[in-house]
């Protein structure tokens, strides 16, 4: 069949083009049909992202796809900044917020698979204070002087599955409470929390929390190293991610992409306001649950090496076995169905070490296969990785609120719209 429209034409040769180019970072790229995807609908997803930028309705984003292990769609588009004119880079750097779960819980995993702490062993065993935890008798109104002992210990793997009866970090419990400060230490902040009740028994129930936040402490003390020493020595290092870090580095700042909030009705999008430690100081507190700052090259790289069974260009992280453990349902079924949001759960997803995991496709709102598995951040970011068509997407904006537009939504539909075979 002939191709007449101009822009799939232009669309074709772009990627033509970037099929031939050396990537600065990141996989190996291809041409779209190589890997049995379409570079015309490929240009359709690029016209519809370009669509949301020139609308004003995002500052900028960068998104990229992978198929079989090479990138066959990497595009920027729009501004870091809009107010200084730095142009949207495809290593623009963003704060990927909760994408940062899966990092920590690959590191866990690390030193599971190495035998120096268990799925089982309860949380006490390396932070005491988290020994002889008490719950709210009414966790619908907590009250500091009505509680109740724990039915048993918190786990390790209660951390990584969010039923260790933990908070949300921005939930008003601990806001009340002052639990959290990017002032402070993981150390502190680990300590504050197991000061605070429980909201439920560790185990009976899913609730979106700072447990991956707490695992993160834990790292520091079963390797002997800070817990931003260890992701660089053990898997940003071995995985080649250049980008990935929990602040911006001064040389790096041009990179930074800046969180924008999307206007109510006709107005315009405005700057929010830095946090009481701007991303780019180097915390103290050191959040494995939704610190982290990546790029899509680097994202991409982190989710081809789980495609792999937890390898990527010779250089191994985890077991095959352990990914496939992490990316399974680990959650009981009497626990479903549940999600961030308890009124909207997640009907077609489970969830595995720190991420969820799609269980019954047929319940989705997207055509995705079971077993895939990912998560999104909080900012607008969102990724997944398939094994059943080997495919991986990432998608990173800064916005809020996080699903302004449906744009990660309308993204995911046209990437699987743009598989051939």
């Amino acid at each position: 069949m002939k191709i007449t429209n101009p822009l799939i034409v232009l669309g074709i040769f772009l990627y033509a083009s970037f099929a031939c180019a050396a990537p600065p970072s990141g996989l190996p790229r291809a041409l779209a049909e190589e890997v049995g995807m379409s570079s015309a609908r490929l240009s359709l997803l690029n016209t519809m992202l370009s669509q949301h930028v020139e609308d004003g309705r995002v500052a900028g984003l960068v998104a990229g796809v992978a198929r079989h292990g090479k990138v066959v769609y990497l595009e920027s588009m729009g501004w870091n900044h809009i107010e200084d004119q730095q142009a949207m880079q495809t290593n623009s750097l963003f704060q990927i917020r909760s994408m940062s779960k899966p990092i920590t819980a690959v590191a866990a995993m690390q030193l599971v698979e190495q035998g120096k702490m268990n799925l089982q062993d309860p949380v006490s065993k390396y932070i005491p204070s988290y020994g002889g935890m008490r719950v709210f008798t009414d966790p619908a109104s907590p009250d500091l002087q009505s509680t109740r002992p724990a039915s048993r210990e918190m786990t390790i793997e209660d951390l990584l599955l969010n039923t260790s009866g933990l908070s949300h970090r921005f939930g008003a419990l601990y806001r009340q409470n002052e639990v959290r400060s990017r002032a402070d230490t993981l150390e502190q902040l680990a300590e504050k929390v197991s000061g605070i009740p429980l909201i439920g028994d560790p185990g009976a129930q899913w609730v979106y929390s700072i447990s991956i936040t707490v695992l993160g402490r834990v790292i520091e003390i079963v390797s002997g190293q800070a817990f931003d020493d260890y992701l660089d020595e053990h898997v940003y290092a071995p995985l080649a991610m250049q980008d990935t870090s929990f602040y911006v580095a001064e040389e790096k700042i041009e990179q930074l992409a800046r969180v924008y909030r999307a206007p109510q009705g006709e107005g315009e999008l405005s700057l929010l306001p830095a946090m009481e430690i701007p991303i780019t100081q180097d915390p103290p507190l050191l959040e494995g649950a939704a610190g982290i700052v990546s790029s899509v090259p680097d994202y991409l790289r982190f989710l081809q090496a789980l495609l792999n069974g937890g390898e990527l260009d010779g250089e191994r992280i985890l077991q095959a076995d352990t990914v496939d453990t992490m990316t399974q349902n680990q959650i009981a079924k009497e626990l479903f169905p549940f999600g961030t949001n308890p009124n909207s759960p997640m009907l077609d997803r489970g969830w595995g070490y720190g991420m969820a995991v799609v269980m019954d496709a047929a319940k989705s709102e997207f055509g995705v296969n079971n077993g895939e598995f990912g998560w999104t951040g909080s900012l607008g970011t969102f990724s997944w990785a398939d094994p059943v068509s080997g495919t991986s997407a990432v998608i990173m904006l800064q916005i809020q609120p996080a699903g302004a537009y449906s744009i990660a939504s309308k993204f995911k539909a046209m990437v699987y719209q743009s598989m051939v075979d």
